[in-house]
């Protein structure tokens, strides 16, 4: 059972990018409200984007990818 989101959560990943000259972890942030919120640990400003248009990207991103698989099979 999932439990319902009340308060924004945050979590550091274990994915590093460089930002600033420096390598960061990347913290992700669930909102409440739908949102994502996306920044490098150590730094304030966050990218958000809404929790449907992740989901929608998604699923493009993988119908495009077994349609290429589907293509180079044939």
């Amino acid at each position: 059972m999932t439990t319902q989101l009340t308060k924004p959560v945050s979590r550091v990943s274990n994915e590093v990018i460089r930002d600033a000259g420096k390598f960061r972890n990347l913290v992700v942030t669930i909102y409440p409200s739908g949102l994502l919120g996306v920044r490098p640990q150590g730094t304030r400003r966050e990218e958000t984007l809404p929790l449907l248009h992740i989901y929608s990207l998604a699923v493009k991103a993988r119908v495009m990818q077994e349609r290429a698989l589907r293509k180079g099979k044939k």
